[in-house]
């Protein structure tokens, strides 16, 4: 179903530019940009901005990810401390990421350190915001049977809380690597740090159109695989196999 609308961006792409005669820098040529491509692609120039971003998606998820979900689980188990805290976690969860990168360069100077930070606080809130509700989403009967029937609260966190608020923590993942996503490109075109982002600020300052637009690709593709190939099966094995959601259907 894809193929025809691609065929068809591509058809356009290749006639609309030229007979518009606008400057190659200000809307790039489709054969133009292909041949950019095999260039930045042939000499490692594309492969290495791509490995720099992913690796720092890579630390940022690990870190914002496995935070969130922890202090979640935590703090989702205890009612006073939730009622307290959840306000807060709400507030800073609507912050875009990209709000910090100031902050971050001012704290962490340029290169991989508000990269880091600010990849890391994008994925945090949304992770733990959404462990949060999806521990309240448990039915309280689910627990106090459990611990009538003699359960620990190692017990009642492995047997009805996790499964539970799998849903909702599955969303937050999968929303928090899109946002982590978005915020890693905008940093590293302020922070000076390699990656596809920083890649097409030179770009930029060269007026080299085609590389803006093979590196704008490039992150929309890179996303998509990343949703398809990891999120989407992860989602497939764990709450569709449990029957928790339809196949199909997004967590």
């Amino acid at each position: 179903m894809w193929l025809i609308p691609v065929t068809c961006l591509l058809a356009a792409w290749a006639v609309i530019p030229p007979a518009l005669d606008v400057p190659a820098y200000k809307l790039p040529r489709l054969d133009g940009t292909l041949d950019r491509l095999w260039q930045i692609t042939s000499d490692g120039t594309l492969a290495e901005a791509i490995g720099n971003s992913l690796l720092r998606l890579g630390e940022g998820f690990l870190i914002g990810a496995g935070l969130g979900l922890t202090v979640g689980l935590l703090m989702a188990t205890n009612a006073k401390v939730t009622a307290f805290v959840e306000p807060v976690v709400a507030f800073f969860q609507a912050v875009a990421g990209i709000a910090w990168i100031p902050l971050a360069i001012v704290w962490f100077g340029f290169g991989s350190g508000p990269v880091l930070f600010v990849v890391a606080n994008a994925i945090f809130f949304i992770v733990l915001y959404n462990t949060i509700l999806g521990v309240e989403s448990i039915q309280p009967v689910l627990i106090n049977a459990l611990r009538t029937l003699g359960g620990t609260k190692r017990d009642v966190m492995r047997e009805v809380i996790v499964p539970g608020a799998l849903v909702s923590v599955l969303t937050g993942l999968r929303s928090g690597l899109a946002f982590g996503w978005r915020a890693l490109i905008a940093v590293e075109l302020i922070a000076n740090s390699p990656g596809l982002g920083f890649l097409s600020r030179q770009a930029e300052g060269a007026r080299d159109g085609e590389t803006i637009i093979i590196v704008v690709l490039v992150v929309g593709a890179l996303w998509l695989a990343m949703d398809s190939l990891i999120l989407g099966p992860l989602q497939e094995r764990t709450v569709v196999r449990w029957g928790m959601v339809a196949s199909g259907r997004r967590a």
